[in-house]
């Protein structure tokens, strides 16, 4: 704690000022200090300057709650940042988990339109997986939006930047046009 100085304190202005605040933090009493003083230094400073200067300048009660506040506060804080990365963490997680899902799919649906297999599957076979792709790009988008809310970031951004990492993958033999 930064040591407070006020040019009208008498204490604050004593030559002795760090004795009197090791009586004070010793336990002794405004009277007895002041008395003490006189007696020892010839220095006259009143018992009500002593305990404004205590209730003042070397409050160290609020000093202790001040800092104790600080304290919680920052260890709140900090519970809070692990609670944001281990969302962070889900939600990246779950977004990978996604887009592998909907990579798998995409690599079954063109399979089985290059084969022509696809005719010989239930319509509402085919409508499932369809639904399921969907579902799994649209999970993907959410959790990326999600994912630059926690961090603050542009919420439009994280399609573009989804289409980026489409393109930039490797596995997807080139193609990542919306008809694929």
């Amino acid at each position: 704690m930064p040591v407070i100085h006020n040019k009208q304190c008498k204490v604050c202005n004593s030559e002795h000022r760090t004795e009197i605040e090791k009586l004070l933090a010793e336990g002794w009493g405004t009277r007895r200090i002041s008395k003490w003083l006189k007696d020892k230094y010839n220095e006259s400073i009143s018992d009500n300057a002593i305990l404004n200067h205590k209730k003042k300048h070397w409050n160290v009660s609020k000093e202790i709650k001040k800092r104790a506040a600080r304290k919680e506060s920052e260890e709140l804080f900090e519970e809070e940042v692990k609670k944001g990365l281990t969302r962070l963490e889900t939600l990246r997680t779950e977004r990978e988990e996604n887009f592998k899902l909907a990579k798998e799919l995409r690599t079954i649906f063109f399979g089985l339109l290059k084969s022509g297999k696809w005719k010989r599957l239930h319509p509402e076979t085919f409508k499932a997986m369809q639904s399921l792709y969907n579902t799994a790009t649209n999970q993907v988008r959410y959790t990326a939006a999600e994912e630059f809310k926690q961090l603050d970031q542009d919420t439009e951004d994280p399609f573009v930047k989804l289409m980026e990492l489409i393109k930039n993958d490797k596995g997807t033999n080139g193609d990542d046009s919306e008809e694929a």
